[in-house]
């Protein structure tokens, strides 16, 4: 970022359009922004989600995840593997030093079927895709539930990401979730994350409504969305 858009910002101006190469970068953050919503999300609320087009489902980091460090400074790199990286003490140390999930393994369950795959924050690109096992057919069935299946199961990141971008793009973010994503990191039952996951958990109520609180401005009908993130075994209400 050069010097003189720093200062436009100070000021309180607007600094000029981002060119392709400050775009690209701002692109790359939001992706390791969302991988870490997800591990956020998915160890609060005991790995449950409610995703539009895809259901009910249980997603978790698996075996791997690579951190780095964002910005001019050197770029300081961690890789985690095995069984249940993420909730090692290494990697709440990585993101409180600043760094942010570049890559990671994910495991979605829903119902009787397991997928899994790599997701790459940068790109948003999936790779190691495995789907559940195929019904038995003949012809080009099996050909067929493949393809269907994958294309559910990168419809659903597709939602995901598009949920987060609603939260992110919205003023209750810096208000509600970040404080509550430092409140994780920091590994503190505090009120404030408390808050958030009393807020997130009811049932109903859009993925922005439900962080603006019950005393806020409702959504814009065109920011309503029909996912929400749910405890597991909660009552509804």
């Amino acid at each position: 970022m050069s010097a003189k858009k720093n200062k436009l910002e100070e000021e309180g101006e607007t600094a000029p359009e981002n060119g392709p190469g400050e775009l690209q970068e701002s692109r790359r953050f939001l992706g390791r922004e969302f991988l870490a919503w997800l591990w956020f999300e998915s160890e609060l609320f005991e790995t449950s989600f409610v995703v539009a087009g895809f259901g009910d489902c249980e997603l978790w980091l698996e075996k791997s995840v690579a951190l780095e460090s964002f910005g001019e400074r050197e770029v300081e790199k961690s890789k985690l593997t095995g069984e249940a990286p993420s909730g090692r003490p290494e990697a709440r140390e990585a993101l409180r030093q600043g760094k942010l999930p570049t890559q990671a393994k994910l495991m979605v369950r829903r119902g009787e079927q397991d997928f899994a795959l790599v997701l790459t924050a940068d790109t948003l690109g999936l790779s190691g895709v495995k789907i559940p096992a195929l019904l038995k057919g003949e012809g080009d069935e099996p050909f067929f539930e493949r393809i269907q299946l994958i294309e559910e199961l990168e419809g659903a990141i597709e939602a995901l990401y598009r949920d987060f971008l609603l939260l992110r793009l919205d003023a209750s973010y810096g208000r509600a979730v970040m404080p509550a994503m430092r409140a994780w990191m920091r590994e503190d039952e505090d009120d404030v994350l408390e808050a958030y996951r009393r807020t997130r958990a009811r049932k109903g109520v859009s993925i922005v409504e439900a962080t603006r609180g019950e005393s806020g401005r409702g959504p814009r009908k065109s920011t309503s969305v029909d996912r929400v993130v749910t405890k597991k075994n909660a009552a509804g209400g």
